[in-house]
């Protein structure tokens, strides 16, 4: 397998800044999607593949008439129209469980494992059936997300099987030379999606007398054609990726089942993205991570911790805008070639726009960009007028739909949040310390606290107490009282301590714990 982007794969998106974002993070990762849903997708991605890392597609499953029983009387869509099963299967579901009583049970208890997705603000978000999704107690409730339209109900890849898809490649990638993480990998997330037999039984019954039918054609995950349906990742050092593996490993070798690791997997999942985008863009080596672990109670923590977001920000900005000027010299070559191109586009804008790939502007911005590429009395004025121009509309896409990529993934993840009347900030919200902790002390097994926070500065840049802020330099340039540092330290300790992961023995001395057993494999 190949990590490796060619002039095909950038023909994929069809906007400039869709085509920057290929570029730099790969194709099929943008806004829209939460936490949850990059969990789910690559779960259904996996179970496609029949747990097999190595796989070129995958298949998908539509499970129409189990989500029209689950959800029947829930919205479709804007028409406000309602969700109904049809008599002649309410019948056979009847006579399949016996009673009536039988089948609201059971609709009750699947309608409840429905994953609650939630906005910017904290609101529960409003989604038609076609698109709830349910917390995967067994691969049988794993299935892809819809779209409704008039009398038609078809796969739905405009939000749904994107990052998941990338996910899948990044593990791919991470255990390609390293088959025994690979196979326990495969072993354990199909062993924990098939571990619950009631709950497939009960499926089964009902798809059963639902008469569905999953005749789907597959989706690739490989192509050497260039195919705008297929996902791929641009070159990188593949150290990141094997990471990502070796995490991964150790959080499902807990002996605990899954409906216990979803929360864990999606704070490490989206703590693995945010990792990626970063490190795609140098910020991850560029800035540290300053985490307020008092919940907001010191201003001047909070404060610092927003800055260091901020600063990570700033550099995926600015690593965008590169790309975009590398494109943008590319696309209009120097003077000796592009010449005559300039002349034709005077003549004719739309060209231009769609050689840049901006012919889905909006017009008010192409038709800047049209007068300011007509005014241009020399070659060099597209490096200096129409640039600036061109620039100013891309910025405005990218903060649309590009930026708030880590915005979501930070605080889908638990790794960070947003105050009113402040930015947002860093945070280490118990599922993303339970991670943090699994994936770093071997189960059963304990090491200093002090150690422990070491570990997370030297692995992943975190600074968090007194002696990080020190050897990060951040205490120097904070200018804030080291006090500060030490009761952000203290709080975290706290927090570890509520969490059943640390044992405080003394002052001096606190030791993380792993509490769980290691699974064994059968």
């Amino acid at each position: 397998m190949t990590t490796i982007v060619n002039e095909a794969s950038i023909r994929m998106t069809n906007d400039f800044t869709s085509q920057l974002a290929a570029n730099i993070w790969g194709h099929r990762f943008t806004t829209g999607q939460r936490g949850p849903e990059y969990v789910l997708e690559f779960l259904n991605v996996l179970y496609g593949t029949k747990y097999n890392l190595n796989a070129s597609e995958y298949d998908r499953k539509k499970a129409i008439g189990l989500r029209k029983f689950i959800f029947e009387g829930a919205k479709e869509g804007s028409r406000r129209d309602t969700v109904i099963l049809d008599e002649v299967h309410k019948r056979k579901i009847y006579e399949t469980l016996d009673n009536e009583d039988d089948v609201e049970v059971l609709r009750d208890f699947l309608r409840n494992l429905e994953v609650i997705i939630y906005n910017a603000n904290g609101k529960v978000t409003d989604r038609s059936w076609f698109v709830k999704m349910l917390y995967p107690l067994h691969e049988s409730l794993l299935f892809f997300e819809l779209r409704t339209n008039k009398n038609s109900i078809s796969f739905e890849r405009n939000f749904f099987a994107r990052g998941g898809e990338l996910y899948y490649l990044m593990l791919a990638y991470g255990t390609e030379n390293d088959h025994i993480t690979r196979q326990f990998i495969e072993r354990r997330f199909k062993e924990l999606l098939q571990a619950n037999k009631v709950i497939e039984k009960v499926v089964n019954k009902l798809n059963a007398a639902l008469d569905e039918d999953e005749d789907a054609k597959p989706l690739k995950l490989k192509s050497d054609s260039g195919d705008d349906n297929v996902p791929w990742l641009p070159a990188l050092d593949l150290n990141l990726y094997v990471e990502f593996a070796k995490e991964i490993k150790a959080l499902i070798s807990l002996n605990i089942d899954i409906n216990e690791f979803f929360q864990l997997l999606n704070s490490q999942i989206c703590f693995h993205l945010m990792r990626y985008m970063f490190d795609r863009v140098g910020a991850a080596e560029k800035n540290i991570f300053f985490f307020d672990c008092m919940d907001g109670a010191n201003q001047h923590i909070s404060l610092l911790s927003s800055k260091t977001f901020a600063d990570h920000e700033s550099l995926v900005k600015f690593g965008f805008e590169a790309e975009f000027e590398n494109k943008f010299n590319k696309v209009i070559g120097n003077e000796e070639e592009g010449l005559r191109d300039f002349l034709d586009w005077k003549e004719d804008p739309d060209l231009f726009l769609k050689k840049l790939g901006l012919s889905k502007l909006g017009s008010k911005r192409k038709q800047q960009i049209s007068s300011a590429l007509i005014k241009s009395k020399e070659y060099s004025d597209l490096k200096k007028k129409v640039y600036e121009v061109i620039k100013e509309a891309v910025t405005e896409q990218m903060k649309k739909n590009q930026l708030g990529i880590t915005k979501i993934l930070a605080r889908d993840g638990g790794i960070a949040n947003y105050r009113t009347g402040n930015s947002y900030r860093y945070i280490i919200s118990d599922y993303f310390l339970q991670t943090l902790v699994y994936v770093n002390v071997n189960p059963k097994e304990s090491i200093e606290f002090s150690e422990f926070l070491d570990l997370l500065y030297k692995k992943y840049n975190f600074v968090i107490g007194e002696a990080q802020a020190k050897n990060s330099g951040l205490y120097e340039r904070s200018k804030l009282n080291i006090r500060y540092f030490q009761q952000n330290e203290k709080h975290l300790r706290d927090k570890l301590k509520q969490n059943g992961l640390l044992i405080e023995f003394s002052d001096a001395t606190a030791m993380i714990r792993n509490p769980y057993e290691a699974w064994e494999c059968e």
